[in-house]
């Protein structure tokens, strides 16, 4: 499985974040911000560079706002949730995590 290395060193703010996660996966200039939109492009398939199994880790997140580190963990589990009921109801297995290293 593909590991991508997102650096928060330098991130400041969610938009921050957001804008690191869209580069990371090859998101369309279009791509919306919500999470919504970052669940629908990385399990529906079909409009991101980057196509899975593949993990996204989020590195040097020690300094990170707290709304920042929390919208990183809701995406986290929000893509562990998608993933269990995709398969579940479509029996394939779309494999893309987010994680913070330690």
């Amino acid at each position: 499985m593909r590991t991508v290395e997102l650096d928060a060193s330098t991130w400041k703010t969610a938009q921050d974040f957001r804008s690191g996660l869209k580069a990371a996966i090859g998101a369309p200039e279009w791509h919306g911000d919500m999470l919504a939109a970052f669940l629908d492009s990385i399990f529906g398939g079909g409009m991101n560079a980057l196509k899975p199994p593949y993990i996204i880790k989020i590195v040097n997140a020690a300094g990170l706002a707290p709304d920042v580190m929390e919208l990183i963990r809701d995406l986290s589990s929000r893509m562990e949730e998608t993933r269990i009921r995709r398969l579940a109801r479509t029996g394939e297995d779309v494999a893309a995590s987010l994680e913070i290293a330690s």
